[in-house]
């Protein structure tokens, strides 16, 4: 289990998290949500300094630590971005 969600179990629903991605990217996030898909965690995250898209990360365990890797396969992206809708549809806006 994800350390983003032993944090979503401990009632923090609303925080930020930093995080350098596998590419060596830093950026800072506000956390939307956990998606699971095909049994992968992914982390739906809005970057603080942003155009109003999010970004899709998939949460693997590399050596006893946690790394986010940005998803970049289209079919993948859509996948999680749409069950991330459905399960937040009352949460945000989508129009």
């Amino acid at each position: 289990m994800s350390e983003l969600l032993n944090q979503l179990k401990d009632d923090e629903l609303d925080f930020t998290v930093k995080i350098t991605d596998s590419d060596g990217h830093y950026g800072e996030y506000e956390f939307l949500d956990i998606v699971l898909y095909e049994k992968n965690e992914y982390a739906v995250l809005a970057p603080l300094v942003g155009d109003g898209y999010v970004d899709i990360f998939r949460i693997m365990g590399v050596n006893g630590k946690e790394v986010y890797c940005r998803v970049e396969d289209p079919d993948t992206l859509d996948q999680v971005f749409s069950i991330f809708r459905i399960k937040n549809e009352d949460e945000f806006d989508f129009d």
